[in-house]
């Protein structure tokens, strides 16, 4: 299922609901106020009980805006309108995860690349980096910092990438919590065939590597096309790495 921009509001006011009157909260990060940023990076903060943005910096030199016009739900939508869902499902886990281990999740990082829009209408590549800010006397997080760069110089495909740091993590209930039912898409001999296509194999080196017939080989490749409605090798892992089977 797609999310939209509603679907992120709701939960974000469940999850609000849940951290309300839990006590006192504890800085983990501090003085951000002088934190430098270069000409393309920005900066801020987001409560999770009020579900807003408490402290901005950097967005007119980065992208355009001014600090006072960027709020949480008009970020939302500067997000590349392909690249929201995957983004948002990444973020709801990841916030997921860390609420449900609480004390063990000051030093949890999340690296997200993903597209976003300037002021001049002009798609951006950007890595955003998220940490811990706040915790309550329960070791939950109450509010995170994020830090947005310009990545474009080092990367303009289109493709959503994410690396979540965290102790205690189940990666691969992570991934499929992200991904969903394309996680699970293929089997395990599918799987090896796809790999051995991005290595630009042929049916034969393929069979010869597998150790399996030529034939085997045709009717997976048919199998794994049909499953992700691909009609090319390039489509299909174009398509295995958007859903983290790549």
């Amino acid at each position: 299922m797609k999310l939209n921009q509603d679907d992120i509001h709701k939960f974000l006011e469940e999850f609000s609901e849940r951290l309300k009157g839990k006590g006192p909260l504890e800085k983990i990060s501090n003085d951000i106020e002088h934190i430098i940023l270069s000409q393309t990076e920005s900066l801020y903060i987001i409560n999770f009980i009020s579900n807003e943005m408490t402290f901005k910096k950097g967005f007119m030199p980065f992208l355009g805006y001014s600090d006072e016009q960027i709020d949480l739900e008009s970020y939302l939508k500067k997000i590349h309108p392909e690249d929201f869902d995957l983004v948002s499902k990444i973020g709801r886990a990841t916030i997921v995860h860390t609420s449900n281990n609480p004390g063990e999740n000051a030093n949890n990082v999340l690296y997200i690349s993903f597209r976003l829009q300037k002021s001049n209408g002009e798609y951006v590549k950007v890595l955003s980096q998220s940490s811990v800010y706040e915790v309550d006397d329960y070791g939950r997080m109450i509010s995170s910092m994020v830090k947005v760069s310009d990545i474009s110089f080092m990367e303009d495909n289109d493709l959503v990438k994410y690396n979540f740091v965290a102790q205690n993590l189940d990666e691969e209930a992570f991934k499929k919590e992200v991904y969903g039912e394309n996680y699970d898409l293929f089997t395990s001999r599918e799987l090896d065939i796809i790999s051995e296509i991005e290595k630009g194999s042929t049916n034969l080196e393929i069979a010869v590597n597998l150790d399996i017939s030529k034939h085997t080989v045709a009717s997976h490749r048919k199998k794994i096309m049909r499953k992700s409605g691909c009609h090319s090798a390039e489509e299909l892992l174009h398509f295995c790495r958007k859903n983290g089977v790549l």
